[in-house]
């Protein structure tokens, strides 16, 4: 019984440890979902007036831009897979990994990744899937130089045929709790009135007039490539956002959870000690009472 109650000591002062260390990663993920939701909330207004004009430009001029190129027939897709890089974050990684999945084998196309975060691209090379290009060591912190190469790898990509299309799958952040997929395509940028464009511009936007100076061609030409950029930005602060919250969520689960399993075992433990003073005092009363005999 003495072993037992050591045993008890031992694992009661390991869950101990855990749960400093959890309650710790749990504070960490707080401050860092604060800076990355300010980030976000700062860049959201921003993002969505660009998407909007750039939506009104090409919905209503005849410029024909390259990026709006919607090809014939779609030969080889891109999907772009925005994970974290570090675990612990709950169902972060393993629901944007799913719907992936379930994307690769209902595509009708040849379709290859491209693997924003260390968890989807160990994922896959597990797998032996197509991973075309990948970045793992931008460690939930947004870098607008990263931003710019990246939107320039799939703009030059895009231009030069390597694929007819590109979608982007992310975890967008709604509230400190909720945290959903989000597939949408990135190129080639759609020219008509879908419902997405009507859910960016509203029907007081739709009927403003815009002056243009200079033309029409020459501002798509110099918004169209940052327009890009910007999504990329937006979507890389959606998925940090998303990350922050998930972990800091996780993190709390699991120091409730190290709370708990100290009482049980606190419980068992003084249980155990008990009954091995129980039973001390029993063989002590037993041995006296032979001598008396």
């Amino acid at each position: 019984m003495a072993e037992n109650v050591k045993a008890l000591r031992r694992r009661l002062r390991s869950i101990r440890n855990t749960k400093q260390i959890t309650r710790a990663m749990e504070m960490v993920s707080a401050a860092k979902l604060r800076r990355a939701q300010a980030t976000l909330l700062a860049g959201r207004p921003y993002a969505t007036k660009l998407r909007e004009l750039v939506t009104r430009l090409v919905s209503t001029s005849s410029v024909n831009h390259a990026l709006m190129e919607r090809r014939p027939v779609v030969r080889k897709r891109w999907l772009v897979v925005f994970t974290a890089d570090r675990g612990l974050a709950g169902a972060f990684n393993a629901q944007i990994l799913k719907q992936a999945d379930v994307f690769l084998q209902r595509s009708d196309v040849p379709t290859e990744l491209i693997c924003i975060g260390k968890k989807g691209f160990d994922y896959y090379r597990t797998k032996r899937a197509s991973v075309r290009y990948s970045v793992t060591d931008l460690g939930a912190r947004l870098s607008r130089r990263r931003v710019q190469e990246i939107a320039e790898f799939l703009i030059g990509a895009f231009l030069q045929q390597e694929t007819d299309e590109i979608v982007l799958l992310y975890n967008k952040f709604f509230s400190m709790l909720v945290y959903r997929p989000q597939m949408e395509t990135l190129l080639p940028l759609s020219k008509d009135s879908s419902e997405e464009t009507r859910a960016v511009i509203t029907g007081a936007v739709t009927n403003r007039e815009y002056l243009l100076e200079p033309t029409a061609e020459e501002l798509l030409n110099a918004l169209l490539p940052h327009f890009v950029s910007s999504r990329i930005y937006i979507t890389l602060a959606e998925t940090f956002t998303a990350e922050h919250s998930a972990r800091m969520v996780a993190m709390s689960g699991a120091t409730r959870n190290c709370e708990e399993l100290t009482e049980k075992l606190t419980l068992r433990m003084n249980k155990a000690r008990q009954a091995a003073i129980t039973k001390e005092i029993i063989e002590i009363v037993s041995g006296a009472e032979a001598l008396k005999a």
